[in-house]
């Protein structure tokens, strides 16, 4: 996934641990879905923000808590409590840009809903990405998963990254609103 939305193998890198965060908790919930070549993937899942958050909090704070804790007895074992807030400070800095690279681009929506979402049943498909060099693994496996996966009345939300992803969604059924959100209620 990270690879698929950076431009560049290092963004790619920054980015990774982000993308992780950000697939950890529909994959927690059985939301992942990859195609049969593994070059695919996309999430569908009921959204649960509170459980989402709080999977999110625990994972990240206990890495960050390991690390962190590692990193002050390896700086206080060798006595180089200055070249860890240098290392620090580069690795914030690297940590943001890889997580700039994942937020949607400008114009886009921060959550898959608004007002003008019908009510009912919300899940949130999110995460289409394909390895590069490949075409429409994820695109087709999104129509499978979307056929087959939720149930009847199911309002499918999602945000779309470019205008091109935007104008996608919508010739595939779902409705365009502001900020790229776009939905489907699933017959």
């Amino acid at each position: 996934m990270a690879r698929a939305f950076t431009p560049h193998r290092v963004i790619a890198l920054l980015a990774l641990p982000w993308a992780l965060l950000a697939v950890l908790p529909a994959t927690i919930r059985g939301g992942l879905f990859l195609d049969a070549t593994r070059t695919g993937m996309v999430l569908l899942a009921p959204i649960n923000l509170f459980l989402d958050l709080f999977v999110l909090i625990l994972v990240a704070g206990t890495f960050t808590a390991v690390i962190a804790s590692g990193a002050v007895l390896i700086a206080a074992a060798l006595n180089a409590v200055p070249a860890l807030l240098v290392v620090t400070a580069v690795l914030m800095i690297a940590g943001m840009t890889g997580a700039l690279s994942l937020l949607p681009r400008r114009g886009g929506s921060a959550l898959p809903f608004g007002p003008e979402t019908p009510t009912g049943p919300r899940w949130e498909m999110a995460g289409l990405a394909q390895l590069p060099g490949t075409r429409l693994t994820a695109v087709q496996l999104a129509r499978q998963v979307l056929t087959t996966v939720p149930p009847a009345g199911t309002v499918i939300v999602a945000t779309a990254n470019t205008p091109a992803q935007f104008q996608q969604y919508q010739r595939f059924g779902f409705t365009g609103s502001d900020k790229r959100r776009v939905h489907l209620v699933v017959a």
